[in-house]
């Protein structure tokens, strides 16, 4: 690679993109297929507390130091400062299994208490709880560990890799959940698998990173300058991540205990599922970061890079949250039952809204990391956090889950504004004619698109394949109202032609 340029070209972060796009196809089709047969299987109850303590564990001490192995592996390549490579993966190895261990003492030492005093689980259920809780440790112990390797791939531009061992441990993993519910296994079971499995899927992603990175090496006597710079620009990420798990851990403790196990559920799912729009995104921007890291002296590619990957992200995000509004209610009935769709149909709509917002947010948020500014998305988190909370202590009581998702949406609503404080930081100036096109063209679509949806729902009677059709029939319409409205350039046209087309690069 030569010193100072990247290699990539449009066509290979289409590609890279294309790859991401798969890690939320297929666990996206898994969750669809095997969320109504564990739920039905588990029950109400114990699928709650199968959420709350992988929910838990997850936000307690899965923090990602492995972004600065993406940022560093990235700008050092393109310097030429590759000897520095191996210092940077020892050095986050090393804090992530410093993390690990310590979440693991933590969660082995107040189990017992977390469950009887902070999450109020019914006695008969507490112990089975509390050995939830030590097997969720540990997933989250080989999660943190593989964290490590998978962010080698993603700096090293190999999102092919890093799609296949994330696919294929999403299809191991969600088929052995389904055999074991169906089998008449219960909670406990499902949590053995999928210790095992990413145990597994942690020693495959370190295998694969060595045989694609010539610059791999571990130094067991770590670089304490390293270190101190990995802790340093992971300070920012480590702080929002902190309180974003705290965040969640505190709607979830906080429903369980004033509403209910059951009720954590009707929140949970439909959470979930708002979700995979952010999680949908983030797989299709995942090349953003490293590009941002490699372009940082390069404001005008970047700008162009930004450009174009905030018109990708609102074109699909647009589409997908006025989709799953329109047919959300029905999307619910014939996954679950009409009464699920009934309960928690409101408090999809106001996810979807909330996720949407932060899913437009992923490009700016990843251009300030990229750029070495991390510590700015935690004090904007900060802001979001006092918001969210105080709305959710004022709505609770009158609203119940819906106070709740209200909370958050107010919160997350109002930070999304720093995306233009990002564009006049960075690039000197708001880009407002981009987003007065974007809204006004999208706005048009979505509408037209919509009524299109609807029109087909209340023709035909309540199946999948109305609600496919519908889906398709809105789909082309906003589509078609994007192109005539000349939203998408030409060279936009012919590099996705050429995609079609599965041209090398």
């Amino acid at each position: 690679m030569e010193t100072g340029k990247t290699s990539e070209t449009p066509r290979s972060i289409a590609r890279s993109s294309l790859y991401g796009l798969t890690t939320w196809i297929l666990p996206l089709g898994l969750s669809f297929v095997g969320t109504p047969i564990i739920l039905k299987n588990l029950g109400v109850k114990e699928y709650g507390i199968y959420s709350l303590v992988i929910g838990f564990v997850s936000y307690s001490f899965y923090f990602n130091f492995g972004r600065a192995i993406t940022k560093y592996i990235a700008q050092y390549r393109i310097s030429g400062e590759n000897d520095k490579i191996k210092d940077v993966i020892s050095a986050t190895l090393f804090i992530n299994i410093i993390v690990g261990i310590l979440g693991l003492a933590i969660i082995y030492g107040v189990g017992d208490w977390l469950v009887v005093n902070f999450f109020h689980i019914e006695a008969a259920d507490q112990r089975k709880t509390v050995i939830s809780l030590y097997l969720a440790a540990l997933v989250v112990f080989f999660m943190l560990l593989g964290q490590v390797f998978n962010s080698i791939l993603q700096g090293i531009h190999r999102f092919d890799a890093f799609s296949n061992i994330f696919n294929l441990n999403s299809l191991i993993m969600v088929s052995g959940n389904i055999f074991l519910v169906l089998s008449g296994y219960g909670l406990l079971s499902l949590l053995v698998w999928n210790v095992i499995i990413t145990f597994l899927t942690f020693i495959l992603a370190a295998f694969v990173s060595k045989k694609l990175l010539p610059e791999f090496g571990l130094n067991f006597k770590v670089n304490y300058g390293v270190f101190k710079l990995v802790l340093t620009y992971s300070a920012g990420i480590i702080g929002y991540q902190f309180l974003q798990n705290m965040l969640t851990l505190f709607e979830r403790g906080w429903i369980t205990g004033k509403l209910g196990s059951e009720n954590l559920t009707y929140y949970a799912v439909p959470m979930q599922l708002s979700i995979y729009i952010h999680a949908f995104i983030s797989s299709i921007m995942l090349v953003i970061f490293p590009l941002a890291s490699e372009l940082t002296n390069n404001k005008e590619k970047l700008l162009r890079l930004y450009l174009k990957a905030s018109k990708i992200v609102c074109f699909l995000v647009v589409f997908f949250a006025a989709s799953l509004i329109i047919e959300g209610k029905i999307f619910l009935t014939l996954w679950i039952n009409a009464d699920f769709a009934e309960k928690t149909y409101l408090i999809l709509c106001i996810h979807v809204i909330t996720f949407s917002l932060v899913a437009i947010q992923i490009i700016s948020w990843n251009l300030v990391e990229g750029l070495g500014y991390p510590s700015y998305n935690l004090f904007i988190f900060v802001i979001c956090l006092v918001i969210n909370v105080s709305l959710i202590f004022l709505l609770t009581n009158d609203y119940g889950n819906v106070g709740v998702a209200l909370g958050r949406l107010g919160g997350f609503g109002i930070t999304f504004f720093s995306v233009f404080y990002v564009e006049k930081w960075i690039f000197g100036k708001l880009q407002f004619k981009f987003w007065l096109r974007i809204v006004g063209t999208l706005s048009v679509s979505a509408i037209f698109g919509a009524l299109a949806e609807k029109f087909i729902i209340s023709k035909f009677d309540i199946s999948w394949i109305t609600l496919v059709s519908a889906s398709l029939v809105g789909g082309i319409v906003y589509c078609l109202f994007i192109w005539m409205l000349g939203l998408i350039s030409e060279d936009e046209k012919i590099l996705f032609k050429n995609l079609l087309r599965r041209q090398n690069v």
